[in-house]
């Protein structure tokens, strides 16, 4: 029986996890100053400097269309290795760290995992929990990876 290593995160008191294996770091807000970007779309929240590297940051509630809130010093960024790069996802906070079988996994049917929430893997249960596990290369659209690619060279 095979089994999953989770970094449990809530959003708007929704539990979501991760798989571990992607997860470069997990940040406390308040250490950060973030930077806002004029132009980019609304689900880029601005970027911050992280050890003299450029990261960008991901707001899920603008991702999930959920109701706006001033990030608080208790949220937290996870910081994910995704398609080459380091992006972070802005989450209210980091809750558990799970491990869980193959029996507890769930895979939603096709009418709940359309184009536009494709980026659900699978649904946890443990006990009455359900937790949300979410692909980190597949909740970001295209176009956002365009956003923080980086060039080869400089040009100014």
């Amino acid at each position: 029986m095979a089994s999953i290593q989770l970094v449990v995160f809530a959003v708007d008191n929704q539990e979501y996890g991760i798989n571990v294996l992607a997860v470069n770091g997990i940040l406390r807000a308040k250490k950060f100053k973030i930077q806002l970007l004029p132009g980019m779309p609304k689900s880029i929240e601005g970027i911050i400097n992280l050890r003299g590297q450029i990261k960008y940051l991901y707001n899920l509630r603008n991702k999930f269309h959920l109701q706006d809130e001033t990030i608080s010093d208790e949220s937290k960024f996870i910081m994910l290795n995704i398609c080459g790069s380091i992006a972070g996802w802005i989450v209210d906070e980091v809750t558990d760290i799970v491990k869980m079988d193959d029996k507890n996994l769930e895979i939603p049917p096709n009418c709940v995992n359309d184009s536009s929430n494709h980026y659900i893997k699978s649904i946890g249960k443990i006990d009455e929990r359900l937790i949300i596990i979410l692909d980190p290369e597949k909740i970001l659209v295209q176009e956002d990876l365009e956003d923080i690619s980086i060039p080869d060279k400089l040009v100014i």
